[in-house]
C-alpha cells in the first residue's frame, strides 16, 4: 500500500487555541515512514479544510507538472491546493494547530466532524456533514 487508507466520522471540537485532536485511531493507521509525520491542511474547491498526510501531499505535488505559461485551470488548482497550503505537525498528544485564516474563510466553526475521505481527511462543520449524510442517505445510490 502506497499510503494510508483514512476513512470514518469523528465528532470534535477545535479549542480555544485552534488545536485538534487527530483520534488515536487515524494516528494508528499513518505510518511515519511511509506517510510522514506531518500534515498539510489545505482547502478544497468545496471549501472545506483537508488534511493530507506530509508524504502524499509532497508526492501530488512533485506528480504535479510546473508549466511555463499554465493555463487557467492550472492557476486555480495551484492557487487553492498549493498557495493556501500550510504544514502542521501534531504535538505529543496527536494535536494539530489549524491556521486560523483556513477556519475563518471556510466557516468551519468549531464544533466539526472529520470525515476520511480516503486519501485525506476534510473538516465539516457538524451540522453541514449531518446534513450532507442525510443528502447521501436520501439519494438511495449505491455503489
Amino acid at each position: 500500500m502506497e499510503h494510508a487508507v483514512l476513512t470514518g466520522e469523528y465528532e470534535l471540537s477545535i479549542d480555544e487555541k485552534g488545536r485538534l485532536l487527530i483520534p488515536a485511531d487515524l494516528r494508528r493507521v499513518i505510518n511515519p515512514d511511509r506517510d510522514g509525520t506531518a500534515f498539510f491542511i489545505t482547502v478544497t474547491a468545496q471549501r472545506k479544510p483537508c488534511l493530507y498526510p506530509e508524504k502524499y501531499f509532497e508526492r501530488l505535488v512533485s506528480q504535479k507538472q510546473q508549466e511555463l505559461t499554465p493555463d487557467a485551470d492550472t492557476v486555480i488548482f495551484d492557487q487553492m491546493y498549493f498557495a493556501l497550503a500550510a504544514r502542521v505537525e501534531p504535538d505529543a498528544q496527536g494535536r494539530i494547530l489549524v491556521p486560523a485564516k483556513t477556519l475563518r474563510r471556510t466557516n468551519t466553526g468549531r464544533e466539526i466532524t472529520l470525515v476520511g475521505m480516503r486519501n485525506r481527511l476534510e473538516l465539516w462543520n457538524r451540522s453541514d456533514w449531518d446534513a450532507q449524510v442525510e443528502v447521501l442517505m436520501q439519494s438511495g445510490k449505491s455503489v
